[in-house]
């Protein structure tokens, strides 16, 4: 029982460790050289959190830039209205401002050469079925095409490497997302991702670019993309914030259980105890023996439990749920299973404190006499 309890208490442990590390891993990766542009106040704007293209040539202007790159989401659903997808589309600036993500020159060729053309990563392929040579019909609102249509027809032109810091995407060609969109909503986008020169320069760059544009009629929001994970991760509502108060509480429950079962182990045993210390056997053999009895099942579980919780992180997105889907997953290295075999020690040392000290006091001749 101790060993199902700890081996359950450890597949929470090492999702929330592994969730952690992932977390620290996107930080660390994250760049300071690459900025993101948004409407500063969506609400009072005309275009609401939509910015007009045009800022794109005012933005390339500012010291310090590079490469601006426009992108646009087209929301939508895959043939059942529960397969929600997304198409970043974005114009031909962003292979230099997004130039850190896993595709090929030949294959940022192919895209802009090819209007309705997409390129799908290896998460959303596997999620909607979707393989090089398909038809992509994505499902929109009404009123989203000026001709009509509730569905956009995209081809897949490669499946590529899902990108080791934002995970799954699907990029598409802003000029065919534009050019089929009602007149009145042309020329907008979501934002832009900016390339800076020097990452040192990053935040200074950030403060010129929304100096420049704070009169006009869409006031930005600028944040280096590291800035951005780290307020996301630190954020009162992200889960970055309570995997460590998640992990402690179920390593404290299991702590309660496993001392509750020694501790009453041992009283049952108070004899046996003491007939091995009239044989010779010293106290501190006595609690190595009962170290050993809660150190094989905690080690065993927590070694099983992260066994268990990688093979969870394995389970496709689309069998998640929603909220779950969209979350990273845990990465679990040999880092993490250390803190779970140093936990586990921990807790078998902590769990026996009580039935220690129970030992220490015992009276041989009290013991042998039942008293």
């Amino acid at each position: 029982m101790i060993w199902l309890a700890v081996t359950a208490a450890f597949t929470l442990f090492g999702l929330m460790v592994g969730l952690h590390a992932t977390y620290d891993r996107l930080i660390e990766s994250s760049r300071m050289d690459r900025l993101d542009v948004n409407a500063r106040f969506p609400a009072a704007s005309p275009d609401g959190i939509l910015l007009p293209v045009a800022l794109r040539e005012r933005i390339a202007r500012v010291a310090g830039v590079s490469a601006v790159g426009t992108y646009y989401w087209l929301w939508g659903t895959y043939r059942d209205p529960h397969k929600r997808a997304r198409v970043i589309a974005v114009d031909r600036a962003m292979r230099a401002a997004w130039s850190e993500l896993p595709i090929t020159p030949a294959q940022w060729d192919q895209l802009f050469a090819t209007r309705s053309g997409v390129l799908v990563s290896r998460g959303p392929a596997d999620r909607l079925g979707l393989k090089e040579g398909d038809t992509f019909p994505l499902m929109t609102p009404p009123g989203t095409r000026a001709d009509g249509a509730s569905s956009w027809e995209f081809h897949v032109l490669a499946v590529v490497p899902d990108d080791p810091l934002t995970g799954s995407y699907i990029l598409g060609n802003y000029s065919y997302v534009d050019d089929s969109k009602p007149v009145q909503d042309r020329g907008r986008a979501w934002g832009f991702r900016v390339a800076v020169r020097d990452p040192a320069q990053a935040s200074d760059v950030s403060l010129r670019i929304d100096g420049q544009l704070a009169n006009s009629n869409t006031p930005t929001i600028t944040i280096p993309d590291r800035a951005n994970w780290v307020n996301a991760v630190n954020s009162s509502i992200s889960v970055a914030s309570r995997t460590g108060p998640v992990a402690a509480a179920g390593l404290f429950m299991i702590l309660l259980l496993i001392a509750n079962g020694i501790a009453q182990s041992v009283r049952e045993r108070t004899t046996e105890f003491a007939v091995l210390e009239t044989l010779g056997y010293r106290n501190v053999t006595l609690i190595a023996l009962v170290f050993a009895e809660v150190a094989i099942p905690c080690l065993a579980g927590a070694l099983v439990g992260t066994g268990l919780a990688a093979a969870l992180t394995r389970v496709p997105a689309q069998f998640l749920p929603t909220d779950l889907a969209g979350l990273p997953k845990p990465t679990l290295s040999w880092a993490v299973l250390a803190w779970v075999a140093g936990c586990a020690l921990l807790l078998a040392l902590a769990s026996i404190a009580v039935p220690l000290h129970r030992l220490r006091r015992l009276s041989v001749t009290d013991a042998l006499a039942g008293r």
